[in-house]
């Protein structure tokens, strides 16, 4: 009984967590809108952006530094580029002026080192001056407001959340700690704040794409818990479905663009060998593409689960999904959306509807033409 109580409490105390999380994501983030400059221009591109991002990676790594100061460092970046029109000269210097901005609000006095010896120690070109000049620039720009709300907020909430109420989720990992397992998502989505792209999603739905594609690996139920977060910060099925696409593209090379999810409903009456009523095979350029496109989702997921040694992923027990926050109605057994007439989740309401609960069936991805 006792147990039971301080689960629920920790339920609810996440849920508050998640509530002023959301609350402070809606009065500070702005999507990062740059766009490509004309010839005649000479303005910082996207692709300047990012790899600024991964610059910035490379110098957190090195400090050691904790990731919340590589969030807070990029989430400046992306505020002061959006302030500023700057020119592509000035860029290191902006991004290392964030870092050292970053690494005062994140890090202990003592691990911070005095600017002079940051500098000498990171080799760059630009001088001690010059460093606290762009500083006083970033300052002025943000209007002295250094507070942000990161993805990484968010992925450590949701992730609390998940193994509060379903402890056996990490059980198809074998020996993987909750702590070890929040340390890998947190690595993945340290490579896709480096796509600009993802930089225009909210950090709750960056968050919740990244999970749902680990959830998708370790769980048969990833979708239904899906759609409980997906509830829970607002965001729809188009959107969440884009961010999970670019997510895939960022870290394993799959291309992220025109590609729609749908059922792949089986032929009862045919063998994937035959094609007509006389058993002659007919090929179709169509669904030869929309195989080899099936074959490359297969190995994608395939190496995710070898991340972990693990070929197979058995299916996990049915847990206890979380309770909705105090006066909130329980989550819904699907969203629909008109654009994903055919999407896994109105697919899933039937299974449910039918057959009590059952496993979302395979997708199958296809390029738009």
């Amino acid at each position: 009984m006792l147990r039971s109580s301080g689960k629920g409490l920790q339920a609810s105390m996440l849920f508050g967590m998640l509530s002023e999380a959301l609350g402070k994501e809606q009065q500070v983030w702005r999507p990062l809108l740059l766009k490509e400059p004309q010839e005649e221009e000479n303005e910082i591109q996207p692709s300047q952006r990012d790899e600024a991002v991964k610059w910035l990676l490379e110098w957190n790594q090195k400090f050691k530094y904790c990731p919340e100061t590589f969030m807070q460092s990029t989430g400046l970046l992306d505020r002061f580029l959006m302030a500023v029109k700057a020119r592509p000269k000035y860029l290191r210097c902006i991004a290392f002026s964030c870092f050292f901005l970053g690494a005062k609000l994140r890090e202990e006095d003592e691990d911070v080192p005095a600017t002079e010896d940051l500098v000498q120690e990171s080799s760059c070109s630009f001088s001690v001056g010059e460093v606290l000049r762009m500083e006083l620039i970033v300052l002025d720009k943000l209007r002295w407001d250094l507070s942000t709300i990161t993805a990484l907020d968010f992925l450590q909430i949701f992730h609390a959340m998940l193994l509060t109420q379903v402890p056996h989720l990490l059980a198809p990992l074998g020996q993987m700690t909750p702590s070890r397992h929040l340390s890998i998502l947190t690595g993945r989505l340290s490579q896709c704040l480096a796509n600009h792209q993802l930089a225009t999603f909210r950090p709750s739905v960056l968050a919740l794409a990244l999970l749902s594609l680990e959830l998708e690996v370790v769980s048969r139920d990833w979708l239904t818990l899906s759609m409980m977060f997906q509830r829970l910060i607002g965001v729809d099925n188009q959107q969440l479905i884009r961010c999970r696409e670019l997510i895939t593209g960022t870290l394993l090379g799959h291309p992220g663009h025109n590609v729609v999810y749908i059922i792949a409903p089986p032929h009862p009456h045919s063998n994937h060998d035959k094609g007509t009523a006389g058993g002659h095979q007919h090929h179709d350029p169509k669904t030869a593409k929309r195989k080899n496109q099936t074959e490359e989702d297969d190995d994608i997921y395939a190496s995710i689960k070898r991340l972990y040694n693990e070929d197979t992923a058995p299916p996990l027990p049915q847990g206890e999904l979380p309770p909705p926050p105090v006066g909130k109605p329980p989550p819904p057994q699907g969203i629909s959306s008109p654009a994903l007439v055919s999407s896994c989740s109105s697919q899933m309401l039937q299974d449910q509807e039918g057959e009590g609960m059952a496993p979302c069936p395979p997708l199958q991805s296809i390029q738009v033409t």
